[in-house]
């Protein structure tokens, strides 16, 4: 059975492991370590450019190694290669999946990079910063983010139509990085988002509120496709404001090593109030815990009331919401509480009738993390099975699965029923590292089909991370959903590419 819908992961938002080849074993990526190798098909080894660990440390690093025009060239030959909208878009119709999710960077332009000639000396590095990167301006000295092209989102947008394909657009990143980790965009700079960019309060200043203005200015761009680009409208499904917000916040309350907690708590006057709006009298039901997490609760209320106040919903379209529970701090808590903690908060931000049509609630689910799920090659205590260990593995599996159905009877009972809900991300990974994680048929099938059951017994859409990954290396069996339904005899040809990681000659005329 197919997932309902598949991630196209490190497409337009950068993650090191898709591009680490057989260099890493962590999905994620340790602190020190550095995972990015490559970045095909311009950066291909060391020769061609450094090492990475996010997409701004590429930028700012290959721009030093080479130049700016070519940094910002790599980038976009990356974006314009990597996938096919032709074949891998006919692939996804044939397989049935009608539904794509979307990573974004929050760094977007109106400007064409295939004007940008690394050999013409008349375009200083100012202007193209100008039109070809954003401005990080939380950090000193300034971090620049590689702009991902509106025409090239348009494009594929269309060609998504034209498939009959639609897709989410998820933006994954934002400025001073709303997480730590690889996939904040700006690692290894600690995060600074929550603590710099978050202006919660009514009377604050709007200019520095950075985040909400960002979604403002993205939801009425949007809203311009429905009469500047009808047919890319077309092959839009729906938006999400946030990628799991203040991810591991609830794990680094007091912060880590040197840095101080990057979520902070909400004013005291400011959380008193929205506190007051979450509270409902009806004692069965769960209220709402004050807390640092009020400040992601506040913020994607927020969010969706600008997605209410849109021509969106009117014309069809929806709002994925992602809240992830390590922004809790859940310390000696259930799964179950916190579940219905987030289910308390989504009842006080969306009515009855948004749930049932445009309001989707999405919280990812990885078996690979969890020390009660995990399988591994070794067995205990790196994990909780023995891949060969098959009644171990069932039985984890029977009672991981599970969380399907909790997510769907806490939604239900805090909220009523009807609600849409979706996994906008899970893989067939037993384990976070690949040294360890069950590689074998037998294990990656049996624990994708049993959460697929049980996601669609529960009426939860899932959607696969991540589609492809040719440069993954040992990370594309449970990861990449191209390779592992090579593995199953599903697709003619695995996720491969002409290029790998370190396979590479510096012609002459590349830039040294």
């Amino acid at each position: 059975p197919m997932p309902h819908g598949v991630n196209v992961g490190s497409w337009l938002s950068l993650e090191d492991y898709f591009f680490a080849s057989h260099s890493a074993v962590e999905v994620a990526t340790p602190d020190g370590d550095t995972a990015g190798m490559c970045l095909p098909p311009l950066h291909t080894s060391q020769a061609t450019g450094p090492e990475w660990n996010s997409e701004t440390d590429l930028l700012t690093n290959l721009a030093k190694e080479t130049s700016l025009a070519n940094a910002l060239r790599v980038f976009h030959a990356h974006r314009t290669s990597f996938l096919d909208f032709d074949e891998d878009l006919t692939t996804l119709a044939s397989l049935g999946i009608r539904s794509l999710r979307i990573p974004i960077s929050w760094c977007l332009t109106d400007d064409d990079p295939t004007t940008i000639d690394p050999d013409d000396g008349k375009i200083t590095d100012l202007e193209l910063e100008k039109r070809f990167t954003c401005e990080d301006p939380f950090y000193e000295p300034h971090v620049k983010w590689p702009a991902v092209p509106r025409g090239l989102i348009v494009d594929f947008l269309k060609a998504c139509a034209k498939h009959g394909i639609t897709a989410t657009l998820d933006i994954h990143t934002y400025p001073g990085g709303s997480s730590p980790g690889t996939f904040s965009g700006v690692w290894p700079l600690w995060p600074r988002f929550w603590t710099h960019g978050d202006q919660p309060s009514d009377n604050a200043d709007p200019e520095e509120d950075i985040g909400r203005n960002l979604w403002k200015d993205f939801v009425a761009w949007i809203e311009t496709l429905a009469t500047d680009e009808p047919e890319a409208f077309k092959g839009l499904q729906g938006l999400t404001p946030m990628n799991e917000p203040a991810h591991l916040a609830g794990v680094f309350i007091d912060g880590k090593d040197n840095n101080s907690a990057f979520l902070p708590p909400l004013p005291p006057d400011v959380a008193d109030a929205y506190l007051d709006e979450l509270y409902t009298d009806d004692d069965t039901l769960m209220q709402v815990p004050d807390g640092a997490h009020l400040r992601v609760f506040k913020w994607l209320g927020d969010s969706v009331d600008v997605f209410r106040k849109s021509s969106l919903p009117s014309l069809g379209k929806e709002l994925m919401v992602n809240v992830i529970e390590y922004a809790i701090d859940d310390r000696n808590q259930t799964q179950m509480w916190t579940t219905s903690v987030i289910g308390a908060w989504w009842r006080a931000a969306t009515s009855s009738k948004e749930r049932s049509s445009w309001a989707v609630l999405d919280m990812h689910h990885y078996h690979a993390w969890s020390s009660d799920c995990s399988g591994a090659s070794d067995g205990p205590p790196s994990a909780n099975y023995t891949c060969s260990d098959t009644n171990a593995r069932t039985e984890a599996l029977e009672r991981c699965t599970n969380w399907a159905r909790l997510f769907r009877s806490t939604i239900d009972k805090e909220c009523g029923p009807g609600a849409k809900l979706m996994a906008g991300e899970m893989s067939a990974s037993t384990h976070h590292s690949v040294r360890h994680a069950c590689n074998d048929k037998t294990t990656l099938k049996t624990t994708y089909e049993m959460q697929h059951k049980a996601a669609q017994d529960a009426n939860v859409n899932i959607f696969f991370w991540s589609f492809k990954m040719p440069y993954g290396g040992s990370f594309r069996p449970a990861w990449s959903l191209k390779h592992f339904l090579y593995l199953m005899g599903v697709l003619p040809r695995p996720d491969e590419s002409n290029y790998i990681c370190g396979d590479h000659v510096s012609p002459p005329h590349e830039p040294k």
